[in-house]
Order: structure tokens, then sequence, then C-alpha cells
């Protein structure tokens, strides 16, 4: 920056220049001897030391002191400890970030954030402190809070928040913070099969939202009793029980775990013996079977067509509905003969005209003619 060229008298003006701003003496004011007898490597050396000097102070420098990160309450089974290097979170909570105690007047302050595998920066607040002015990355808004006060950084956290945080300003920058979120564990489901003595009974524990770090089994909430019956499959998320007995019944329930969250849930088994399902069944059919049959004898004996029988062929009149009365009691209607449909002959049996209750009144002469 100072020195202008490689050649030595570039080099003692530069050493010139670096030493008048320490207030000591140039070069050019020692003697020719005491000057003549400095080294060119030493010039040389001393122009890229004290250059780098000033470069390094210019550049932000890393503070020894570390973000740190802590989640607020209420926010499942998460650890709301305070971290300084590490925080383990989960989807749906909120974190708070913290910056180092720093002091400057001036200058500008920035929350960056970046992928664990990638390298790519994105600035998610810029704080210009001398005009009071926000600058929000598009992504963060409705999601996050700063406090110009404080330079704290407030997050809620979705899936995709998990990543490397840092805090810089003007002439500080602080190490990479690291935030991992987990989705937390929604209720799992449990079905079983087979619930026979002597079958192989197995229960299946699914967690639809989630991922899952451990499963625990437990039998009327205790855990499973040591016998070489009770089977564990696929990380623990399937139970099997060999050689079902009656012994095995009860209520099972499924626990699971993670990180931030737990869940479980509970299905009762009743194991049944194979002859009591048999007449079980038995049962079932004969019930069925005499239903059936009373259904189709009422049917056919208490069903009744539209018409009336008169004379000598029964002694029983049929009314629209359904309705039946002993011959003689006629409700008001009409009755006339029909032809029999097979021999072509008068029959006795008369269809029933439905009519209102009330013509007979209204008019008795056609009443009594048809009569």
């Amino acid at each position: 920056k100072f020195a202008g060229g490689c050649t030595w008298d570039g080099e003692v003006r530069a050493v010139d220049q670096l030493i008048a701003l320490g207030g000591g003496r140039s070069v050019g004011e020692l003697s020719p001897a005491r000057s003549g007898s400095m080294d060119r490597s030493g010039a040389r050396l001393l122009v890229c030391f004290l250059t780098v000097l000033i470069w390094v102070h210019e550049i932000p420098a890393v503070n020894d002191t570390h973000i740190t990160a802590r989640t607020l309450s209420p926010c499942y089974s998460a650890n709301f400890t305070p971290a300084s290097d590490r925080l383990i979170s989960a989807v749906g909570c909120t974190v708070v970030f913290s910056p180092p105690g720093l002091n400057f007047s001036t200058g500008i302050v920035r929350w960056d954030y970046k992928n664990v595998s990638s390298t790519d920066i994105l600035s998610i607040i810029v704080y210009f402190k001398e005009q009071s002015k926000v600058d929000l990355h598009p992504s963060y808004i409705g999601n996050v809070e700063f406090s110009k006060t404080h330079w704290t950084l407030q997050i809620k956290l979705q899936l995709g928040d998990g990543g490397m945080y840092s805090f810089r300003t003007s002439s500080h920058e602080t190490k990479w913070f690291q935030l991992e979120v987990i989705e937390p564990l929604s209720q799992p489901e449990l079905r079983s099969n087979s619930s026979l003595v002597g079958s192989t009974t197995e229960f299946v524990c699914k967690v639809p939202v989630g991922k899952v770090d451990s499963y625990q089994w437990k039998k009327d909430g205790k855990h499973l009793p040591e016998d070489s019956r009770f089977l564990l499959f696929q990380n623990d998320s399937i139970l099997c029980i060999l050689n079902t007995t009656l012994s095995d019944n009860g209520v099972y329930t499924c626990e699971v775990g993670n990180q931030v969250s737990w869940n479980e849930t509970s299905l009762k088994l009743v194991i049944q013996n194979p002859s009591n399902v048999v007449v079980g069944v038995v049962m079932v059919i004969g019930i069925v079977v005499v239903l059936v049959a009373v259904l189709y004898v009422s049917r056919k004996h208490l069903k009744c067509p539209t018409q009336c029988y008169c004379g000598h062929s029964a002694h029983r009149h049929c009314f629209p509905g359904g309705r039946s009365s002993e011959q003689g009691e006629h409700p008001h209607g009409d009755c006339r003969e029909q032809m029999s449909s097979s021999s072509g002959t008068p029959e006795t049996t008369v269809a029933l005209l439905d009519r209102n209750p009330l013509d007979s009144e209204r008019h008795p002469n056609q009443a009594s003619a048809a009569s």
C-alpha cells in the first residue's frame, strides 16, 4: 500500500512512511554508513511485516467471545439452557441469538447465515446504526425480530432454518454458531393383527410426522416382561408376540422420542380362544337365519292387496295400507265385480275403490246405489 515499487528507493520510502506513522526517525535521517549497511532483504521483510499489520487492522477481527442462543419456552421438550457453540431446537419454537458485548458508535451490524454444507453467505439482517435503518432479507419477513438496542436476533423456526449463524460489525466478527432444527413427533399410529390363542400377534408403531430416535414398548404401563416370545424388529418399531396365550391380554403402549419431543399411543389386546370364536360365529349365523325366516313368513301372511273379498270367496276384507277386517266391515269405498283372470267368469272378488269417507255424506244417493 505504501511502497512505490520494488526498488531500494521505493522500499526506503515505504519504510520512512511507516516509521513516521509511529513517530520514529526515518531511514533518510540515519547516517550514510548506517543506512548503507541496511540489508535489502531485511528492508523488504520489514515492509511486508508492517504492511500486514496495517491490513489486519483494517479488516474485521474475530472476537474471542461467541454468540449465545437459547430456546424460548414453551417448546416441546427442547433444552432451554443458553448455548455458546451449538443449539438443538424444534420446528415452531422461537430461538434468540445474542451477540457478544461490543461497543462502537458508528458502523454496520450484520447477522449472517450459511448452510452447513455450503460456503454461500446470506445476510439476514443489515442494520445501519447511524441511520437507524434495518434491511431484512425477504425470505425472513414475518419470522424474524431484531432489537436495535441489544442487536439480538429472534427467529420463529422452520425446518430449513438449521445451519450456521454469525454476527459481525465494521470491526468485529464472531465465530460461526451451529443451530440444528428438528421436527417434533406426531402421535404414533398403532395397529395389530391376529389375536387368537397360539397365533403370532404383531404390533406396528408408525409415526406420520418427525424422525424417531427411539422406541419404547410397555404392557399395562410397565416394561415388557422378559420373555423370549416378545421380539422387536425394524429399530424396535415392530413388536411380535409368538405363540400368544391368554396371559398376553392387556394394554400395549408405544412410546417414541427424539431430541426435542416425545409421544405415545396405546392399544388393548384381547386374546380369544379359537373354540369360542367358532361358537360365536355359529350363533351369529343361527340368529341371522331365524330373522330371515320370520321376515319371510310375516311378509307372506300379513301382506294385503288393495282389494276386498266379498260373497263366498272369503270372510275377510283387505283395505289399502295392509289393514283388514271381518266380512261386513267395509271401509268407506266402493266395490265392484271383477272378472277372473283365469276362467273369465265373474267372481265374488271385487276391487276396492278408495274414496273419501266424507263423500257418503255429500252424495248419499251414490253411496246407496253402490251398495
